[in-house]
């Protein structure tokens, strides 16, 4: 009798964890702490059975199914990283992501070793289906007030697009990946009708 009843508790827990695994979408976007591998860990096989190399783009999480492309950004200095999750970690509580040395040094956190960074989903299967680029936007109209001129502020912001004609690459799962890009067509629509309102 006792042993079903753990068999009770697990068994949700488990299929719990397995919803939490899959249940991103495309763009989606959170902030944590991430980490570098240690040089132990390196040139040994990961989760995924691959090769832990140095000079590889990938990472680590506990969650985001594998070959899920993220982008990571250092909100210290917003230089960032895409990078291909393909290992389970970081185990220590409180960090949310490991990244190999190469990516480490190319956010220019091998220094502060623990660094805060955003979190962007950018891609499936290994695909980077988002591009992002910057465009010119007044920060601030020029106000005109007697004594007192308020100059225009331009600022660059960074926005996302999906990649041209992702759709004529062959790849597996083709059908699941359009849907995951249509579900994010619906999210950028729905925010432009929100922000029309407002208006």
């Amino acid at each position: 009798m006792k042993f079903f009843r753990i068999g009770i508790v697990i068994i949700p827990l488990v299929f719990g964890f397995a919803q939490a695994a899959h249940s991103q979408k495309l763009g989606d976007e959170f902030y944590g702490i991430a980490s570098f591998y240690s040089k132990f860990l390196y040139d040994k096989p990961t989760s995924t059975g691959e090769m832990l190399y140095r000079n590889s783009y990938s990472a680590a999480h506990m969650t985001l199914p594998f070959n899920t492309m993220v982008e990571v950004t250092n909100m210290k200095n917003k230089r960032f990283v895409i990078v291909r999750v393909n290992d389970r970690g970081p185990y220590k509580p409180g960090r949310e992501i490991d990244l190999t040395e190469n990516a480490a040094r190319w956010l220019k956190m091998k220094n502060d070793g623990l660094t805060k960074v955003k979190i962007k989903i950018v891609g499936f299967d290994g695909d980077i289906m988002l591009e992002a680029f910057d465009s010119l936007t007044l920060d601030s109209p020029p106000k005109f007030i007697p004594k007192f001129y308020q100059k225009t502020r331009l600022r660059y912001r960074k926005h996302y697009r999906l990649r041209k004609h992702w759709q004529h690459r062959k790849y597996p799962y083709l059908k699941r990946k359009r849907l995951k890009i249509m579900s994010y067509r619906a999210k950028i629509h729905r925010s432009k009708k929100r922000h029309k309102k407002r208006k």
